[in-house]
């Protein structure tokens, strides 16, 4: 029993250290964004500001410093991009993985573990082909070019696929003995029974759509289409080109306040959908 009572204290020990190691630099952040520029390099570190500026969240969200544009604005284009990619990653995904599991095809297994398998490519190995893509569509310089690259994932197809293979086939049996066509089972049978996994994808989409910085980068050519992480990476040049600390943490603050509300609606049936998924085969 003291054994136990040691590994545990020595638990609960380790994972105190580790919370205080990742929300050190998260509250460093928060101080500076309430302080005058000259105050938050002071060392050493006065983790309370000297003198409150609030103002510095307004300047870092109002400001136009990009040729006109606001970081407000980009704020806008980012939460555009990461709803809608997550609702059309949802819809396809939960779509695709329906047919990698309920339906019999030539190839589908080699299909499947390619398009999972394309997932171990790292992002800047396929940065071309995806510009060169996007270029050819028409789609280059705009928000499309944020979306439609990552609308199918080879992870979120697996994922939902796994899922789905669990949903027994005779409810789906039944429905068509009734007379239901396929896109009526689809809507009224799989769909709500895949609560789980639309959140789970869901998530996992718009966090990742939504911290994205390299395709961004190579994509947009114009400010009005950047992103927030693109506006972070400008936003503390000020006009006299000396460095806005406190501007730029502001707007950092500012950046994860959607991503975090995201999360914590959706945070119970997300957790709720890996503990059903942790027990799939």
């Amino acid at each position: 029993m003291k054994h136990f009572s040691t590994g545990l204290a020595l638990k609960y020990a380790l994972l105190a250290g580790y919370l205080v190691f990742a929300l050190l630099p998260l509250a460093w952040m928060l101080s500076a964004a309430f302080k005058a520029r000259e105050d938050v390099l002071a060392v050493p570190v006065e983790w309370i500001p000297p003198s409150w500026h609030p103002e510095n969240f307004a300047r870092a969200l109002l400001e136009p410093r990009f040729s006109g544009h606001s970081f407000g604005e980009f704020l806008v284009n980012s939460t555009i991009v990461a709803t809608v990619t997550a609702l059309a990653a949802v819809g396809l995904s939960i779509a695709v993985g329906y047919g990698f599991a309920k339906f019999r095809f030539r190839g589908r297994e080699a299909l499947l573990w390619t398009l999972l398998g394309s997932t171990l490519l790292p992002f800047s190995s396929v940065v071309i082909p995806l510009f060169l893509i996007i270029k050819s569509m028409g789609a280059y310089d705009s928000l499309i070019a944020l979306i439609i690259p990552f609308v199918v994932s080879g992870q979120a197809v697996f994922i939902s696929r796994q899922f789905l293979t669990a949903v027994p086939d005779d409810y789906l049996e039944a429905a068509r003995l009734d007379g239901a066509s396929e896109w009526r089972v689809f809507r009224s049978i799989i769909v709500p029974m895949s609560g789980p996994v639309i959140t789970t994808v869901a998530v996992m989409t718009f966090m990742t759509s939504w911290t994205m910085f390299l395709w961004p980068l190579v994509v947009e050519s114009s400010q009005r289409n950047f992103t927030a992480p693109l506006g972070l990476s400008l936003l503390g040049i000020g006009a006299t080109f000396q460095t806005d600390y406190q501007v730029w943490m502001a707007g950092a603050t500012i950046a994860i306040v959607p991503p975090l509300v995201f999360f914590l609606i959706l945070e119970r049936p997300y957790m709720r959908g890996l503990e059903a998924m942790s027990g799939l085969k």
